[in-house]
């Protein structure tokens, strides 16, 4: 139920916004942490304003029809909603000032350019990205071939060179049997 100062409470809001506590709960804390207030009660409680109704709308436009996130859509609110303290005007006559909200509808525009902009060249930094992943990919394929073929060149080269250290071995070994022979052939005389 509303309250009777015009208020609107927990319930007021999640039935006019159609959306759960919880959502409410985040969608607040996250236009809190962009700089907008709700008015709270002794107990710490939020109480809603028409004014927080129509932020909370806008919101709800941002981040479930144009997919945007929580943290851009609370910063495109807040900026074009700073929330002050109450004042002799009333709302309506504040909602009524049709030039602030055409310059405010002509920040927010130019705001939501700027935050498709940023999403595009985002887009392109991750393709960049990728096709940089994929070069390096490339090249490390590339090292641990020439490695593989090094290392076949270098272990074929030292199975090369013990083959030739076993012919040397056995050669010298032939040599040193003859001479022994050859020894024993004179000394016996055969």
């Amino acid at each position: 139920m509303s309250g009777t100062d015009g208020t609107l409470t927990v319930r007021d809001m999640t039935n006019r916004l159609n959306i759960g506590d919880s959502t409410l709960r985040k969608w607040c804390l996250s236009l809190e942490e962009h700089g907008y207030n709700f008015y709270r009660t002794d107990q710490n409680k939020r109480i809603f304003t028409q004014q927080d109704l129509i932020v909370l709308q806008q919101f709800q436009k941002l981040v479930q029809e144009k997919n945007m996130s929580m943290n851009n859509a609370s910063l495109v609110v807040t900026t074009k909603h700073q929330k002050a303290p109450f004042s002799d005007e009333t709302e309506i006559e504040q909602e009524n000032n049709v030039p602030s909200m055409r310059s405010d509808n002509q920040f927010i525009e130019r705001l939501m350019t700027y935050i498709e902009h940023q999403e595009e060249r985002q887009k392109q930094q991750e393709q960049f990205n990728k096709a940089l992943l994929e070069r390096l990919d490339q090249q490390q394929k590339y090292i641990e071939e020439r490695l593989n073929k090094r290392d076949e060149t270098l272990i074929q080269s030292l199975r090369e060179v013990q083959e030739t250290k076993k012919l040397i071995a056995a050669a010298e070994e032939k040599r040193e049997e003859e001479s022994k022979k050859g020894f024993f052939q004179r000394l016996f005389g055969k």
